[in-house]
């Protein structure tokens, strides 16, 4: 056949592969309701429909979550019955909708023109402003952090990682200046490599840095910085309210502590909006400067919460927080580990004193125990 006589054939196929992904999601939304997966004796509908259709099970239980949003959402369940939406865009809008009911129009059209990881943008911004307690969203994604690795089919290595937004725009923008590295080289030797080829090699050179401990692992390259688009009222008032923006670009939501906390060791964008317009931009420098560092490092050799002696992957922490006027000082700076980090970040933790006279204060409602299983993705009752 002729190219253009293939490429009608594509349109009418991938037609007739969103019916039947529509079909197969529905119907194996009523296998899980009405329990007949049981008689397989397989342990979940997700894995029932994993092992009858050839699919993962993560994948299979996109398709059954679907399902069971759509019958709250008709406008949706239309699109999805009359073949107009893949099996991702129908789980991506099902799911945002299913949070704000609402935006199951706007959704719909946007689906129409927008790629989909714009889409999915999309319905993660719709599922932040849906969601009235951020730190709980966060604490969620948090929980169920991961790291997995594995053989592919061939036996090429694989990974595959879930992370919170500003864990993963850290990683992101560490792995940067390796990848600009990676593409200088490249240029040199006159060759060409796709950005993921090189992102892939840029991966293997950090590991082998940090194997190695260079002074100067990538000369001539930028620091890595994360940067967050926060309305600066919001970030004034400590949470987002209807409408505003508070978000790593191409990443997606985090809540304005998180933001909070980034601008006191990263590139922090502030934008001042009305609507889509940007009324004013604030760029926040990096704050910490290579002297304070080694000074924080000399005063505070470990976390200098009273009673923990963690001295590994120390994190630097404005004592009075920049966006209530701390200053960048040594006096207003201190170490703290990871968890001690976030309890103060996220859950109303107060440090005061000075060195050999700190104080570390709980907040009214504490229950440090439920904090450090938070913290450690599980909760009273889990096994883990």
């Amino acid at each position: 056949m002729d190219g253009h006589t293939a490429a009608e054939l594509v349109t009418r196929f991938a037609k007739v592969e969103r019916l039947a992904s529509a079909g197969k999601s529905l119907c194996a939304g009523r296998v899980a309701s009405s329990g007949a997966w049981r008689s397989s004796g397989d342990k979940s509908p997700a894995r029932w429909m994993a092992h009858i259709t050839g699919v993962s099970v993560g994948h299979a239980l996109s398709a059954i979550e679907t399902a069971e949003n759509l019958a709250e959402l008709p406008m949706v369940e239309q699109a999805v019955r009359s073949g107009e939406l893949s099996e991702v865009q129908a789980h991506e809008i099902s799911s945002a909708a299913a949070a704000s009911p609402k935006s199951q129009d706007e959704l719909l059209e946007a689906a129409k023109t927008e790629s989909v990881a714009e889409l999915k943008q999309r319905c993660a911004r719709v599922r932040a402003a849906a969601t009235f307690d951020e730190l709980a969203r966060y604490d969620k994604i948090r929980a169920r952090r991961r790291l997995r690795h594995y053989r592919d089919f061939d036996g090429a290595f694989r990974l595959d990682a879930v992370l919170t937004p500003d864990a993963g725009a850290l990683v992101l923008a560490t792995l940067e200046p390796y990848v600009e590295r990676v593409s200088r080289d490249l240029q040199l030797q006159g060759r060409r490599e796709s950005r993921e080829a090189m992102a892939a090699d840029a991966l293997v050179a950090m590991a082998k840095h940090a194997g190695a401990c260079d002074s100067e692992p990538v000369s001539h390259s930028p620091r890595a910085s994360v940067q967050v688009m926060v309305d600066h009222s919001a970030l004034v008032r400590g949470s987002v309210a209807e409408g505003e923006t508070c978000e790593i670009k191409g990443v997606g939501p985090v809540p304005v502590s998180t933001a909070r906390a980034l601008s006191s060791d990263a590139f922090l964008t502030a934008l001042s909006m009305d609507g889509a317009d940007v009324r004013c931009v604030a760029h926040f420098g990096r704050t910490i400067n290579a002297q304070l560092r080694r000074a924080l490092e000399v005063r505070d050799p470990e976390c200098v919460v009273p009673g923990c002696y963690v001295s590994h992957n120390l994190e630097i922490d404005h004592i009075q927080p920049l966006a209530e006027g701390g200053p960048t000082t040594l006096d207003n700076l201190a170490r703290l580990c990871s968890f001690h980090h976030f309890q103060k970040t996220h859950r109303g933790y107060r440090l005061s004193g000075r060195p050999g006279w700190w104080k570390w204060e709980k907040p009214p409602s504490s229950k440090n125990s439920r904090d450090f299983l938070r913290f450690n993705g599980s909760e009273p009752g889990n096994s883990g």
